[in-house]
């Protein structure tokens, strides 16, 4: 018996250290919600409604494993969990399986933030939130699927990224919509600067979600970086969107600011987001003006509070309060 359980031990370690234990990390972000909305049509009455959100919480497996000396297998499951309530449990996140190779790049195959989306890197500091930049009317922020992408790695010795993907849309000969066409492909890539706290990206999009073609430039300063001010990033970013059907182009824009107080747990920031033309209808514009804290209690669990207020020009004014809690394992 003895001898049995020596050779299962021997086994099992000689499967562990060929097979690489995947790593299993995720987030709970729970917040509390107020929010007192003001109809600009008399005909709808005002509301008043607290609310207990998730916000992106998530759990999530990924790991390598290497199949030559410069390459590796890596691959990603990661699904949204709502803390709060039942709905849509273990819906698809960024879930991958792809090729890294320290020379030539990554290639990833399955469900994807687009280039676009991530070129926004941590610009909308209230990100998974109920004022994130989304909810002011910034489009364009798509996790494709049946996506191919390319990571390079540093272009010609220089800080620059590049990354590009395609869409597949697995169709042919189906009906063109108002929203979109299913018989394309869509295309989207990115071109991305960062270096001793300066951040550049820009972005473009072909026929993904609703937008015919859609650009976006980001920028942020890390200040502290730059031998500044300490403790202080700031943010900007620019879209243009050419919804299908729509004869007036979608204009974002948005600027930011976190500054993380010396000698404290806490960090405070503040953003504003414009949109005009939104979803391509002309006159439907939004604002977003939001400020809030962060309470960093350790390295993995930090407390939220916030105020903000996201206005649409002949529609609705909605003026949000909030707290929570976030913790990333």
């Amino acid at each position: 018996m003895k001898k049995l359980a020596i050779a299962s031990a021997i086994a099992l370690a000689s499967i562990t250290a060929a097979h690489a234990a995947p790593q299993v990390y995720g987030k709970a972000f729970v917040t509390v919600d107020y929010t007192d909305t003001n109809y600009d049509n008399n005909a709808k009455a005002d509301e008043s409604t607290f609310k207990l959100n998730s916000n992106a919480s998530r759990i999530g497996f990924k790991g390598e494993e290497a199949l030559t000396a410069n390459t590796n297998l890596v691959y990603q499951l990661e699904y949204q969990i709502n803390v709060d309530d039942n709905s849509d449990q273990f819906t698809s996140r960024n879930t991958y399986i792809g090729l890294a190779n320290k020379q030539y790049g990554t290639l990833l195959a399955g469900r994807h933030d687009t280039p676009l989306k991530l070129v926004q890197n941590k610009v909308d500091v209230f990100n998974d939130t109920v004022l994130d930049m989304t909810k002011a009317g910034v489009s364009a922020d798509t996790r494709a699927d049946n996506v191919l992408a390319y990571q390079s790695p540093a272009l010609a010795g220089l800080p620059l990224t590049f990354m590009g993907a395609v869409s597949l849309s697995e169709q042919d000969n189906v009906a063109y919509t108002k929203e979109k066409n299913p018989n394309d492909n869509g295309y989207s890539a990115s071109l991305a600067y960062d270096q001793n706290g300066v951040y550049l990206g820009g972005a473009y999009d072909d026929n993904v979600d609703n937008n015919e073609s859609a650009w976006r430039l980001a920028g942020q300063l890390d200040m502290g970086k730059m031998n500044m001010v300490q403790g202080l990033t700031l943010g900007a970013l620019y879209q243009n969107a050419d919804v299908y059907e729509k004869n007036d182009d979608e204009k974002s824009w948005l600027v930011s600011g976190k500054y993380k107080v010396a000698n404290t747990p806490w960090a405070v920031k503040a953003q504003y987001v414009n949109t005009t033309d939104e979803k391509g209808v002309s006159g439907a514009d939004a604002d977003e003006i939001a400020v809030g804290g962060e309470y960093s209690f350790n390295k993995n669990t930090t407390g939220h509070i916030y105020a903000g207020q996201i206005s649409r020009d002949n529609n609705k004014d909605d003026t949000i309060v909030g707290t929570g809690i976030e913790y990333k394992f």
